[in-house]
């Protein structure tokens, strides 16, 4: 079995490699949109047929037709901070968006937030759309530092493949998983929960160094530092998500760009606003008022859905006050809530609330792949 496994490891090895040097340049990137930032989807080729009626699984924000454009570069290029939108999908599947994932490079070191379903899928996705630079970044030996916003499972159900997936390539990491109480218990219940296929790997010839992982609850009442590094210094701030006492957003401060991101929200929180003071960009979510009759979830009637939908997440009202009281430069919106019913869909439907709610700095709704 040994030596299967050397074989098995070799070959891993080589393909790799393999991907390496076929990796493309970066002029061979997909091309770049028009000025308006809305070039032609090429998702909209997708085999679709339109359902007769909605369920979580076919909501209009998940068809292919309502796709707007493909992904985009728009990050300052004099910088060396980058925000890269790894998964900006909600709960609700959607095959175009994966879960919850985001990442900071700084100089081409990256850090992680949030891990949802996917995450590798969106790595690789990003890596490949936008070339050689963020391929090296997401070196998977390089994927050392994730910080939770919160432990609900849309933003963490990636955890074990962040985890393992790079123990099955043979790279040796040990993973720095940071986030509210409960953090360090769901880290070691994972590598548990897995022994069995990490000891039958290792037995088959792997490295017992690879998959390590430790986890770290951030325990302190208010907000205060989380991590700090030559490229960037991390601060949490405790947040309020419906019924859990345990969330966080997370300030990003390095040399040249501050970049927040809120978590799932809810009522107005003055953490949020001490967070977000004068970012260069907020990454945050928020759920439609307008159409709110159409959400598959929260009641039946709209009363009863903006009061249930509104203690898990950000209206736009609500965002546009927190972003203006903070002095925030721009929104970048993942993780949105577009509900409609369909007939008259609106991509930039969040964005438009948004402005009518009173922010006028810069707004974007990202795309997995899109690089602010």
């Amino acid at each position: 079995m040994k030596n299967t496994g050397q074989i098995t490891r070799y070959i891993a090895t080589a393909v790799l490699l393999f991907i390496g040097s076929a990796a493309p340049t970066a002029e061979e990137s997909v091309s770049p949109p028009n000025i308006a930032g809305q070039d032609t989807s090429r998702y909209h080729n997708d085999p679709f047929v339109r359902p007769s009626f909605i369920t979580p699984l076919t909501i209009p924000d998940s068809w292919p037709t309502n796709m707007p454009r493909n992904p985009h570069n728009l990050s300052p290029a004099e910088t060396k901070t980058r925000l890269v939108m790894l998964g900006t999908g909600m709960p609700s599947p959607n095959p175009y968006r994966g879960g919850p994932s985001y990442a900071v490079v700084v100089d081409g070191s990256p850090y992680l937030v949030d891990a949802g379903e996917g995450i590798w899928r969106s790595i690789a996705k990003a890596a490949l759309v936008n070339g050689d630079e963020l391929a090296e970044a997401f070196l998977p030996q390089k994927m050392k530092y994730l910080f939770l916003t919160h432990l609900h499972q849309d933003h963490t159900v990636g955890i074990p493949s962040l985890i393992l997936s790079p123990f099955n390539w043979i790279f040796r990491i040990q993973q720095e998983i940071y986030g509210p109480k409960g953090t360090k218990d769901m880290v070691d219940h994972i590598l548990a929960a897995w022994e069995i296929d990490t000891q039958a790997a290792i037995a088959d010839g792997y490295s017992s160094e690879g998959g390590k992982a430790a986890g770290h609850d951030i325990l302190f009442d208010e907000y205060g530092l989380v991590y700090e590094d030559d490229h960037v210094t991390v601060e949490a701030y405790r947040t309020k998500h419906a019924r859990l006492q345990d969330t966080l957003a997370y300030r990003f401060t390095t040399e040249d760009r501050v970049i927040v991101f809120t978590g799932d929200g809810g009522p107005y929180h003055p953490n949020i606003v001490r967070a977000a003071r004068n970012a260069d960009v907020l990454v945050t979510e928020t759920v439609t008022e307008d159409n709110i009759q159409f959400a598959p979830w929260g009641g039946d009637t709209v009363e009863e859905k903006k009061e249930e939908i509104f203690r898990f997440h950000f209206s736009p009202t609500v965002l546009a006050r927190i972003a203006n009281e903070a002095n925030v430069k721009t929104i970048v919106l993942a993780h949105e809530q577009n509900y409609n019913n369909g007939e008259d869909y609106e991509p930039l439907g969040l964005v438009n609330e948004l402005r009518a709610a009173g922010f006028e700095g810069a707004i974007y709704s990202a795309m997995d792949g899109d690089i602010y």
